[in-house]
């Protein structure tokens, strides 16, 4: 049951908001002076080498595993209080980043060793995503969704690297169980606290190029499994095309993210989104002191002033690489604050994920505090991906996705974008996951229309064209 929980938050927050690059948050004294706090990031990626990339948790067959992961990757657009307070019993030895082979910052993808556990592999991915970046969030359950989007129409090698990478050889079967879980155990409506929905919702989305042929089977699939919208689109009229995609993008995240893509090219076949958004209030209120500022040290050793939130929870974890503290949500779900024992920069990874959640107790009076936080994040995922067991999906001569058209197609580009508002009432937070397909052949040309309306004085005749004997001809001029 707990890792059912956690494995729904995780895929936006836990790791999210806990897990980085900058130093020791605000200090969580339990039983006795242990310290445990937290530590937030958001990140910056604009072009696709310097990309980002992730996975979280799923698996139909292990949905404990894969679905207990959590997030990261950001942009640009982090606030000064992302990240908590260092701790002052914290150890002054700075703790040694693992290396992951990656082609973030331009570098030549190098492929990495993908394990069958979906959770494990989001957090090398995000210690990719998150390496020399300030704050960092991304959501691995939007990225897995919208994989298992195109996961369902592959075929041959392809589907055996998405299964691969998904950690499940039927993650159709998995989503459609977990967005089941979801909706009903999840989305918890108040009636005494009205500005919070208190809602985690997942949608999906195909958008088809009206002048291919998509199988059935596949859209009906899609439908069934993922509760997908199919729809076929005019791509021809691209800005009509952007404009519905993006007002159905920020529709189903609250007008959290207005925006996935701007421009496409001319042999686009399909574009494929998945939406997260969550919302909830905490189930025991923060409170906070706007004026009472404490030092926050950064991994260069250096402080920055500013106010923590601060709470009393019961649920502490504890490894030898870190502590932690869970606090919970009025739907649910769970925020867990990840404080490593060592100071300075590190990667989660090192901090043994499953080890310390299978650490929980709930023996001692925990005080837990921690910033508000406030970033949003942009992660192109392509080149990245790429060296996580996936070039083949973007490779036009070698993808197979004839589950879905016989038409030759490959992905072309897949970008996330989240964002995320945290303060002492409660949690917003949202992600979109854009998959373009592209053909691989050339594309069927759209033809110019031409209108024949036999309104006035015509001819006609009955024609055997295999022979090419006019059987019957005729004139009319008054019908």
């Amino acid at each position: 049951m707990k890792k059912r929980i956690i494995s729904a938050i995780a895929a936006i927050l836990a790791l999210t908001c806990f897990a980085g690059c900058s130093d020791n948050g605000g200090s969580l004294p339990a039983d006795g002076g242990q310290t445990s706090g937290s530590s937030s990031e958001s990140s910056s990626s604009s072009t696709d080498t310097s990309s980002s990339s992730s996975s979280s948790s799923s698996s139909s067959s292990s949905s404990s595993s894969s679905s207990t992961s959590s997030t990261s990757t950001s942009q640009s657009s982090s606030t000064s209080e992302s990240v908590p307070e260092s701790s002052s019993e914290s150890s002054t030895e700075q703790s040694k980043p693992i290396e992951v082979s990656s082609s973030a910052g331009g570098e030549t993808p190098v492929e990495v060793e993908i394990t069958a556990d979906n959770m494990l592999t989001s957090i090398k991915l995000f210690d990719v995503i998150s390496s020399g970046k300030e704050n960092s969030m991304f959501s691995p359950l939007s990225l897995n969704m919208a994989l298992g989007l195109i996961d369902a129409g592959a075929a041959g090698s392809t589907k055996t690297a998405l299964d691969t990478y998904l950690g499940s050889d039927d993650y159709s079967g998995f989503a459609s169980e977990y967005m089941e879980v979801v909706e009903s155990q999840y989305n918890f409506k108040s009636d005494y606290i009205e500005e919070w929905k208190n809602v985690f919702e997942i949608a999906n989305s195909f958008w088809a190029n009206k002048y291919l042929p998509f199988k059935e089977e596949y859209k009906s699939g899609l439908t069934e499994k993922f509760k997908a919208e199919v729809r076929n689109i005019d791509f021809g009229d691209k800005d009509n095309a952007l404009k519905t995609i993006n007002g159905w993008v920020e529709q189903k995240t609250h007008k959290m993210i207005p925006e996935i893509i701007n421009d496409y090219s001319d042999d686009i076949a399909a574009v494929l989104i998945n939406t997260i958004y969550f919302e909830s209030a905490w189930r025991d209120e923060w409170t906070i002191n706007e004026d009472y500022k404490q030092l926050f040290t950064l991994p260069d050793g250096s402080t920055k002033e500013l106010p923590l939130m601060h709470n009393g929870v019961r649920s502490y974890f504890e490894n030898d690489k870190a502590t932690a503290f869970s606090c919970g949500y009025m739907n649910g779900l769970e925020f867990i604050g990840i404080l490593p024992k060592e100071t300075g920069d590190f990667t989660v990874e090192s901090l043994d994920i499953p080890s310390l959640l299978e650490s929980e107790s709930y023996e001692y009076d925990v005080v837990a505090s921690m910033p508000k936080l406030e970033f949003e994040t942009e992660i192109p995922l392509t080149e990245t991906l790429k060296s996580f067991g996936l070039s083949e999906i973007f490779d036009e001569n070698a993808a197979d996705f004839s589950g879905m058209s016989d038409v030759p197609m490959y992905v072309s580009e897949i970008l996330q974008k989240t964002r995320l508002e945290l303060d002492e009432n409660g949690t917003k937070a949202a992600a979109v996951t854009m998959i373009e397909m592209d053909c691989a052949s050339a594309m069927p040309v759209e033809r110019e229309i031409k209108e024949v309306t036999l309104d006035r004085p015509f001819a006609f005749m009955i024609y055997d064209g295999a022979q090419d004997q006019i059987v019957f001809l005729g004139k009319v001029t008054e019908p």
